[in-house]
Formats: structure tokens, C-alpha cells, sequence
């Protein structure tokens, strides 16, 4: 009986110590392995009027080489390829920790549309994670930039205003279409008076005819509609030839210069009403 006892209890120390065994065994094999893999691109979103791109990561990116500083504009190579525009300088807005880069472009000339945005780290180990771990250097992302027709603000003075402008005593006009389909005109005539027009507007692009449209709903000081044309020319400063009349209160023989008809085409006016604007890029 003794003999069987102890059979019993030998048998058992070895059944517990296979079964702790086996569980150890089982829960070091179920251990997670470490995670190596580096940051990723995951989108790039161009603002309105091409003034920055929000890039955004899989995960917080630091500086590589040091210990957790925000990325800078040395973080990265950034070219603009395509179109009309240039890439003079580009400014990273500080974020230590964060998976959202803001990107200020410095560009000038014409957007076109067809200019290409392409971004990639600097070098190997120049993004990494909070781990430590760098972004693939070979990591690409890229974006189109908009092309923002007449949206920007304008200014036309001195020779560049219209000669009927010129008759009336205006200095200069001013004029800033917003990306969000408002705009403010502002004159000021060699007498200092100041005229203030806001509303809203819509622009046009014609297939094949480097002319615009536009189309003004004036709502201040007095409500009015405007309509007319445009072309934007590349160069430091963009500039702008410019059309427009106004057709709500209609105006006796005062019609509106189409893109077919080209520039001297208002109706009443002729050329006396082309003006040349210039683009003033913002601070």
C-alpha cells in the first residue's frame, strides 16, 4: 500500500511539473515581439491657396540624433516639380510628439495646377519614432497643388489702372478674393477718399482659353452684380489683366467683355476699361 501511495504521488509531482512545463513554455512563446518597424507617411493636404501642406504620420516623429526634438525643415526633402511655380523656402511649424507636420510654402510665380509636391526624409535616420526607430528613407508622399485662378489679394496703381479709372481720380484699387468666395474692394481715389465694396464671387476657367470669368454679387454697400474677364501672367510679381461691368442695375449700352471677344470688349467702354492688377503676396 505504501509502495502505491508513493507510485501516486511521484506520478503526480510529474504531471504538475509537466503541466507548469508546458504552460511556461507556452506563455514565452505567446510573448509579443518587439516592435522595430519605423514611422510612416500617411497623407499630405495642400491648404487652401497653396500656403502650406498638413503632413501627417503614422505615429509622434521626433528628430533624429537627438532626443525627442521637434522635426524641421532640415527633417526633409521637399521639391516642386511641374508648372509655372517656384519653390523658394519652406518653414515647419514646431510640434515635439505629434503625428502632424504643418508645412508653410514659400512659392512664387503662377500656380498652374500641374506643379507636383514631393516629399521625403532627409537622409537615413533623419524621422524617427519615439522608439527610436528611423522612417525608411526611401519613403515617399506627394500632392498636386491647386491652382487658385484669381483667389489672392491684388493691387493696381499708378499706369495699371484703366483710363476710365484714371478719369474718375481713383490712386489705386485693391482687391482680395478669399478661398472662401468672398472678396473686398478698396479704392482710394488722389483725394483720399475710400470706397469699400465686399460680396461674394465665382470664378470660371474656359477650356482652351487662357481668359477667365468671374462673376461678383456685390452685397455692400448697395447690391449690384459684376461680370467679366481675366488672365493671370506668370512672373515676379504675377500679374493680372482685368475686366469687368457691372450688369444688375443693367446700365444703358454697358455690356460685360467676354473670353470670345477677348480684352476691349465691354460694351460702352472698350479699352478704357482694361486694367492691370499685381499680386501682393502675403507677409
Amino acid at each position: 500500500m505504501q509502495q502505491l501511495i508513493r507510485s501516486i504521488l511521484f506520478f503526480s509531482v510529474l504531471f504538475l511539473t509537466f503541466v507548469l512545463l508546458s504552460c511556461s513554455g507556452k506563455d514565452k512563446n505567446d510573448d509579443p515581439l518587439p516592435d522595430n518597424s519605423g514611422p510612416s507617411f500617411e497623407a499630405l493636404e495642400i491648404f487652401p491657396a497653396n500656403r502650406a501642406a498638413n503632413l501627417v504620420f503614422s505615429e509622434p516623429v521626433y528628430q533624429g540624433g537627438t532626443i525627442r526634438q521637434p522635426l524641421t525643415a532640415e527633417s526633409f526633402s521637399i521639391v516642386l516639380q511641374g508648372g509655372t511655380a517656384v519653390l523658394d523656402s519652406v518653414k515647419v511649424t514646431p510640434a515635439t510628439g505629434d503625428s502632424v507636420v504643418i508645412i508653410v510654402l514659400h512659392i512664387h510665380g503662377l500656380v498652374s495646377g500641374e506643379e507636383t509636391l514631393t516629399i521625403r526624409p532627409a537622409g537615413a535616420a533623419a524621422i524617427v519614432n519615439a522608439r527610436a526607430v528611423p522612417m525608411d528613407s526611401t519613403a515617399v508622399i506627394a500632392a498636386t497643388l491647386q491652382d487658385p485662378g484669381i483667389t489672392g489679394s491684388w493691387v493696381s496703381t499708378g499706369e495699371n489702372l484703366s483710363a476710365l479709372f484714371g478719369q474718375f481720380g481713383f490712386d489705386s484699387v485693391k482687391i482680395v478674393y478669399g478661398h472662401d468666395g468672398k472678396y473686398t474692394y478698396t479704392s482710394i481715389t488722389t483725394g483720399g477718399m475710400k470706397n469699400v465694396l465686399t460680396g461674394t464671387y465665382v470664378q470660371e476657367k474656359i477650356p482652351g482659353n487662357a481668359i477667365r470669368k468671374i462673376r461678383m454679387d456685390q452685397q455692400s454697400p448697395v447690391a449690384a452684380t459684376i461680370e467679366g474677364i481675366f488672365q493671370l501672367e506668370n512672373g515676379v510679381p504675377v500679374r493680372m489683366i482685368y475686366e469687368t461691368a457691372q450688369t444688375e442695375p443693367a446700365v444703358a449700352g454697358l455690356t460685360p467683355p467676354t473670353p470670345e471677344a477677348g480684352f476691349g470688349s465691354t460694351g460702352l467702354t472698350g479699352s478704357d476699361n482694361t486694367q492691370v492688377y499685381v499680386r501682393v503676396l502675403p507677409e
